[in-house]
């Protein structure tokens, strides 16, 4: 698969937008910063599921629902909202986050070994990403992005950051294309950051341990300092026994200081079932007071920003962290998710239908014939929702929003329009 390399000028939706409001508002065209001029709000994935909302049966977006779009919390989500006193929901929480919080999550991931900071709380992992575009990005800076990618990862380190986003090949062969991962780092000539982002959004792909050791590997023989970014999101979700079962991030934590930072980007977005919460976590692999001084500049950049995340979500974060039946729940709800991905698996293999490798996350990548967006309309129509891939042809399809039995219906609907 060739690389993707973003555009530094303006994006023909943003260049039409400045046309356009010169003619309607001259003072406010000319006004425009040069972030104002780029931005834009994207036809991706949001606007899609917008498109989508009537449907009867949504696969679009990342989340788990009844089927019906309804929610499906976890027990202590709910239970603990009646429990919540003044303080919880009305005063403000610390810069940086509640430090309860911030040490409970520190001792999560220190539990699975390598160096880690005081986790940073974000407002959810897309603040995360623009928190790591504001510290490390602009326009002289490079990044390697998975190819195909989460479209927001372009939107904010292409768009908004200026910086020059760059695709590496992300599947080959049924399973990760280690040497053009390998060729696209060590092909790097300055300091730069490295975007990986397991389970997959959208290919829903997870790296075995032969293949995470290779990653690592790579990491270690790059050319250039390098930031690896791992966007956990979706990290937990792994359907298949053969997957490594923890983030890169842990090993990459242990490589040279001299050489690589790693930073880990996750949360209760998904780990716990906590879509509409926006709790995200920013952690640098270092101790020390290298590890302060980066959380001083994560903070300092949430304050230019948000300010500070919500006090109610990280009560009940906090509460759910602290719950001892919070991993049996959590653990019924994986088993329900990996049970319509089996029935996914099933019923495109029955059907002929083929798909990119997919063994994780809530995403499958099902190639179609001609235009994506075509096929994307088409289904609509019949009252499925979808989402286009148009960069690789395809329309990614969120099983974790269909209910198990509605499925099979999935697959006889999409089927024709497959390759």
């Amino acid at each position: 698969m060739p690389s993707v390399v973003s555009a530094r000028g303006l994006d023909p939706i943003a260049t039409n937008q400045l046309a356009r409001l010169g003619v309607v508002h001259p003072a406010a065209a000319r006004c425009l910063s040069d972030l104002g001029q780029r931005i834009f709000y994207p036809r991706g994935v949001t606007a899609q599921a917008a498109d989508a909302a009537g449907c009867w049966l949504n696969a679009t977006v990342g989340q788990i629902t009844d089927g019906h779009g309804h929610a499906v919390p976890l027990p202590t989500i709910t239970d603990s909202l009646g429990t919540l006193t003044a303080e919880d929901v009305v005063l403000y929480a610390s810069q940086g986050g509640q430090r309860a919080l911030r040490l409970a999550w520190q001792a999560r991931l220190k539990a699975l070994g390598g160096r880690v900071s005081l986790p940073v709380v974000t407002c959810g992992i897309t603040h995360a990403l623009s928190t790591v575009a504001d510290l490390f990005l602009g326009p002289d800076a490079t990044i390697l992005v998975p190819a195909p990618c989460w479209g927001n990862y372009q939107h904010i380190f292409g768009r908004r950051a200026g910086a020059r986003t760059i695709g590496y090949p992300l599947i080959a062969d049924g399973g990760l294309d280690l040497e053009g991962i390998d060729r696209s780092i060590q092909a790097l000539e300055g300091p730069a950051v490295l975007m990986f982002n397991f389970p997959s959004n959208p290919v829903g792909y997870s790296p075995t341990d032969a293949e995470a050791a290779a990653l690592v590997d790579s990491v270690a023989r790059s050319p250039v300092p390098l930031v690896v970014v791992c966007d956990d999101a979706y990290l937990g979700m792994d359907w298949e026994p053969e997957i490594h079962n923890r983030s890169l991030f842990h090993a990459l934590s242990m490589l040279d200081a001299r050489r690589v930072l790693a930073v880990k980007l996750d949360g209760a977005t998904k780990e716990l079932f906590f879509f509409g919460g926006r709790v995200g976590f920013i952690s640098f692999g270092c101790e020390g007071e290298a590890a302060a001084i980066l959380e001083d500049k994560a903070i300092g950049s949430g304050r230019a920003s948000v300010s500070s995340a919500p006090t109610s979500s990280q009560a009940l974060v906090l509460k759910m962290l602290e719950d001892p039946e919070m991993p049996t729940a959590q653990r019924a709800l994986r088993d329900e998710i990996r049970a319509r991905y089996a029935a996914l698996k099933e019923g495109l293999a029955a059907a002929g239908v083929e798909a990119w490798p997919f063994n994780s996350a809530f995403f499958a990548l099902i190639p179609v014939v001609g235009d994506a967006h075509a096929a994307r309309r088409a289904l609509l129509k019949q009252g499925v929702g979808v989402i286009a891939e148009p960069s690789v042809g395809a329309i990614r399809v969120s099983y974790a929003s269909v209910h198990l039995d509605d499925i099979p219906r999935l697959v006889e609907h999409i089927a024709p329009f497959c390759r």
